[in-house]
């Protein structure tokens, strides 16, 4: 509170008068000294963004050099994945020649591979067994597409040939 002024004329008054402040002249140097600590600020702040820019295409670039590598260092399963995929073609093949007969056609056999195989990954077989039973199964799809070619799957599974 500015020493003219008592407490009784600020009670009275009850407002704040800046009119009534002490006046100063800065130092000259201070402009100069604001100007350069914002100008250090805004370059801070670019460098950050940059460096941040910066971190951000390194991890890009590291991405797309290890990531081909990653790929390659997964184990081999044998052939294990192209096996299966091969049955998911085959099987959708016979489906489309089967049309909606597929599912009372020609399945016994089928059926009965996929039991084996389930039980194979229910106990955790490794590929060495799970291989020769999708190898298996491969076989037993082309040879109903076959079938079905040849007309043989208009016969049922029941029909037994002597």
């Amino acid at each position: 509170m500015p020493e003219s002024m008592s407490m009784n004329e600020f009670g009275r008054r009850g407002r704040f008068d800046p009119s009534r402040l002490p006046e100063f002249n800065p130092d000259p140097a201070l402009w100069p000294r604001i100007v350069a600590r914002q100008q250090q600020r805004v370059a801070r702040r670019r460098w950050q963004a940059a460096g941040v820019l910066g971190a951000a295409a390194a991890a890009m670039l590291a991405l797309v050099l290890i990531a081909p590598g990653l790929r390659r260092a997964i184990p081999d399963d044998g052939g294990h994945a192209t096996v299966q995929e091969q049955s998911r073609v085959l099987e959708q093949e016979w489906a489309g020649l089967a049309g909606d007969h597929a599912a009372s056609m020609g399945g016994t056999h089928l059926r009965a591979i996929d039991a084996q195989l389930q039980a194979a990954y229910d106990r955790g077989a490794g590929a060495e067994e799970l291989s020769p039973l999708w190898q298996q199964r491969n076989r037993a799809l082309r040879g109903m597409i076959d079938g079905l070619r040849r007309g043989a799957g208009d016969r049922g599974d029941s029909i037994t040939q002597i």
